[in-house]
């Protein structure tokens, strides 16, 4: 994977992190991608980094967590980003709005 082995502090992390968040039309990644493997693939799941900045899994769906709280008028990406933060113990969560906004 494009990651792996990658910091989170090393530049190529960061831009993959950008074009992984990105909105394209019908959130999936263009059909002239570099990696044919995600060609029309859905740009949608979480990136999963261990406590050292390297990634564990990239673009997982997480299920059955529930959150401690609301967070008002906000989708389900940022409700899953709420409850991983809560159930993970010392977790920072990043989550990008549609809008290009970034919430930690």
């Amino acid at each position: 994977g494009r990651l792996r082995g990658l910091h989170v502090s090393d530049p190529a992390f960061a831009a993959a992190f950008r074009d992984f968040t990105r909105h394209e039309a019908g959130d999936r990644w263009p059909e002239d991608h570099p990696d044919p493997g995600a060609r029309g693939r859905p740009k949608d799941g979480a990136i999963l980094l261990s406590t050292s900045g390297y990634r564990i899994k990239c673009a997982v769906k997480l299920l059955g967590l529930c959150p401690a709280a609301t967070w008002r008028n906000v989708g389900t990406k940022h409700e899953a980003a709420l409850s991983c933060a809560w159930a993970v113990q010392g977790a920072l969560v990043l989550v990008r709005s549609d809008s290009g906004t970034l919430h930690l």
